[in-house]
């Protein structure tokens, strides 16, 4: 009786051993671990919850006008509005801005849990969020008008008060529903007076508002020369938003939960103070214990029937089966005593954070995955010793069948066998010391993505994407640069690489391109050529001609070399209309310090998948619509890609025939703008919306035989073009919201 009671104790010490192992490796290998928290966020796609759940929801509205430059809009289609406030905020907090910031706090906050700083304080730094604000409520008010009607004036004079009624409404911060635009009876040179005088007003490019009177674009031309009067509304909501972070510009976390909950700020971390007392019982040392206890109880078990190896095996397996038992109860214990660390954040009333819905959601949805994962680890620290207790069961029965075959002989077989036996448990217990990594690698945002080829992926891009404000001040076709459209999440860069020549006449600016009206080549000649006529030396990105807006091709690449510097799992794609020599081209590419990242494909090959190319680090794929290769890097855009045309007047013209590119290239550029007279975020509007790029993306599927790898559009802050990329990918399960 008495050597029954001593191996149940050894056979409980060897589970009591194991449980404070499993203790200090899930306490220490992942809670502790900034993985765990990072898979779960990914998994729980919160930080494009961020902008489609969070800013969005109702209840932080007064956080979110600040952001959007202290707007207020009226009767606007609530979706759109949605879409539209979602694009703006993605542009004020870029998601990499996002991601950083929620890393930099969470690293902080798991510091001071393990120990290893005095207190948590990780105030974020809001600055260059803050010197966005006057930018985007602009942006904003444009793209909201995008969706307004029109309301026609009969009269000059009745155009001048509606004109007058529509600046004062943006200047208080309100965005009509209602843009006036003249009857077309009116003499040209009346409205036109009535626009410079509000583009004076405003601070207005009187260049940009006489180009888009001129081609008879009279609701953008007000549009363009009234929003600037949104930059005052702007300024002031960004002063107001300065005024509620610490020093105007760093927000902590920790306090503003604690002005929600009601409570000081001790209180809030009075929830971490917990956890980190709790944490300094499992290390190093709690660590060595469950160790040495669990060997000992091992080598006492094997010593004590050292004569019966058999009876030794059956007992570790024993021991096997109740480690992994009390592993399993132990994490059942632990869930049913131990309140979430969350639990505060996701419930509403006395004693909780009270979280706005949005927030509440995401928060909600990330504690399940962290308990999924944690759940996850528990049970395969359990089954580990109970694989090993099965070994050596199976061993045990083994070393009988061969004993009752062979006799007495067969002992040293069994000696053998139970040697084998300890090397798998002291293998199976250097597995369990080691802890195993819980992040989930992301590649352009998705873990699913990583293992696609590069040519089974969709890709959201810009059509002329150096086309921004800053650059083209006349007619621009994004309103974000292109190192905003990266954060925001555009991959794939259309842009066109030019020389600055010279322009002597306004005939020879005509003959760029014919299909600009002629009363705008003279308007435009008449302003910009006083300064941008003559010819400068270097390589710029431009469209037709520099003397529209240029931006230093270095200068772009340098922006891209930024973005990857930041995000080290994006790939971005770039396609070149090239008007300047290889030579010239590769200078840029070594000047920006791009050499590293590039990818060369070798012909008849497979692609790489992302996972693939973003180990290597070549995470920059350049294609070139005449020159190239070589270098080899230098890739020949239309014996790889196919596409359609991209001249376009309505959504309904928009079709899917062949353009450039052989029928099997293995990628496929969906050209998908709205040509007008001069770019038109109406057109946008139309264009971009989620269910006209998706419907169009696989109809063009069905005629083409494959679906496109590049959704190219102009004003990519419009409408949705990122979610209808991710639902072509077959990614909307995995958004929320």
């Amino acid at each position: 009786m008495r050597r029954v009671a001593v191996t149940a104790a050894l056979v409980l010490t060897v589970g009591i051993g194991h449980l404070l192992v499993v203790g200090v490796v899930l306490v220490r290998g992942h809670v502790l671990d900034e993985g765990l928290y990072l898979g779960a966020l990914a998994r729980a796609d919160a930080y494009e919850r961020a902008y489609t759940d969070v800013l969005t929801d109702p209840e932080i509205d007064a956080v979110a006008a600040d952001l959007l430059g202290g707007l207020r809009f009226e009767a606007v289609d609530p979706d759109e509005a949605r879409v539209i406030a979602t694009n703006t905020l993605r542009w004020v907090v870029p998601p990499s801005r996002l991601r950083t910031g929620t890393e930099a706090l969470l690293a902080e906050v798991l510091a001071y849990v393990r120990g290893d700083v005095a207190r948590a304080d990780a105030p974020v730094d809001l600055r260059a969020e803050l010197a966005r604000i006057e930018a985007a409520g602009v942006q904003h008010a444009r793209a909201l008008l995008a969706t307004g009607t029109e309301s026609v004036s009969a009269t000059i004079q009745r155009y001048r008060e509606a004109v007058g009624a529509f600046l004062t409404a943006l200047a208080a911060g309100q965005v009509p529903s209602v843009v006036p635009v003249p009857a077309p009876a009116i003499d040209r040179d009346a409205v036109a007076s009535v626009l410079d005088a509000v583009a004076d007003r405003t601070g207005a490019d009187p260049a940009a508002v006489a180009a888009l009177a001129a081609a008879g674009s009279d609701h953008d031309a007000v549009v363009v020369a009234a929003s600037e009067a949104i930059r005052v509304r702007a300024d002031a909501a960004r002063q107001a938003l300065g005024d509620r972070l610490a020093d105007g510009r760093a927000f902590d976390p920790v306090a503003q939960l604690a002005e929600r909950a009601g409570e000081p700020r001790r209180s809030v971390l009075a929830n971490l103070d917990t956890v980190r007392d709790l944490a300094s019982w499992f290390g190093p040392a709690a660590l060595a214990i469950g160790a040495s206890v669990t060997l000992a109880a091992v080598v006492a078990i094997v010593l004590r029937d050292r004569r019966r190896p058999r009876r030794a095996m059956l007992i570790l397996a024993g021991g096997g089966v109740a480690a992994a038992a009390m592993t399993v109860a132990g994490w059942l214990a632990v869930r049913s005593v131990v309140r979430p660390p969350l639990a505060a954040a996701t419930g509403t009333g006395p004693g909780t954070w009270d979280l706005p819905p949005g927030l509440r959601g995401v928060v909600s949805d990330v504690q399940a995955e962290l308990a999924s994962a944690l759940g996850g680890a528990a049970l395969r620290l359990a089954a580990l010793p109970l694989a090993v207790g099965g070994v050596l069961a199976v061993g045990a029965a083994l070393a009988g069948a061969t004993a009752r075959a062979s006799g007495p002989r067969a002992r040293p077989r069994r000696t053998v066998a139970l040697a084998a036996a300890t090397a798998v448990v002291l293998g199976g217990v250097g597995w369990v010391l080691a802890p195993s990594p819980q992040s989930e690698e992301t590649c352009n945002g998705h873990v699913e993505l990583c293992d696609r080829r590069y040519d089974e992926v969709v890709q959201a891009a810009t059509h002329n994407s150096m086309s921004s404000p800053d650059v083209v001040e006349v007619w621009p076709e994004h309103d974000e640069t292109i190192g905003e459209q990266l954060d925001s999440g555009i991959r794939a860069l259309l842009i066109d690489t030019h020389y600055w020549t010279d322009v002597v006449s306004v005939e020879q600016l005509a003959a760029i391109d014919p299909a600009i009206p002629r009363a705008v080549v003279d308007a435009t000649f008449a302003i910009e050529g006083r300064t941008r006529a003559s010819g400068r030396p270097g390589t710029y990105l431009c469209h037709n001609h520099c003397l529209w807006g240029a931006l230093p091709l270095v200068d772009a690449l340098v922006d891209v070399r930024a973005f990857l510097d930041a995000n080290p799992r994006e790939v971005v794609t770039l396609i070149v209309q090239d008007a300047i020599t290889t030579e010239d081209t590769i200078d840029a590419f070594e000047a920006a310090g791009l050499t590293p990242y590039l990818h060369a494909h070798d012909d008849g090959e497979p692609w790489a998948t992302l996972g693939e190319l973003v180990d290597r680090g070549e995470r920059l794929v350049v294609f070139a619509e005449e020159e190239g290769p070589p270098p080899n890097w230098y890739h020949a855009a239309f014996a790889h890609i196919q596409d359609t045309p991209y001249r376009f007047a309505s959504v309904d013209d928009l079709s899917c025939d062949r353009n450039r590119g052989p029928a099997d290239a293995p990628l496929f550029l969906l050209n998908h703008w709205l040509e007008a007279v001069a770019p038109d975020r109406r057109n946008a509007v139309a264009a971009n919306a989620e269910d006209v790029i998706v419907d169009r993306a696989h109809r063009c599927g069905v005629e083409r035989g494959r679906l496109p790898n590049f959704v190219a559009v102009d004003f990519a802050g419009i409408g949705d073009v990122r979610s209808a990329v991710d639902r072509l990918n077959g990614l909307a399960a995995a958004r929320r919201g």
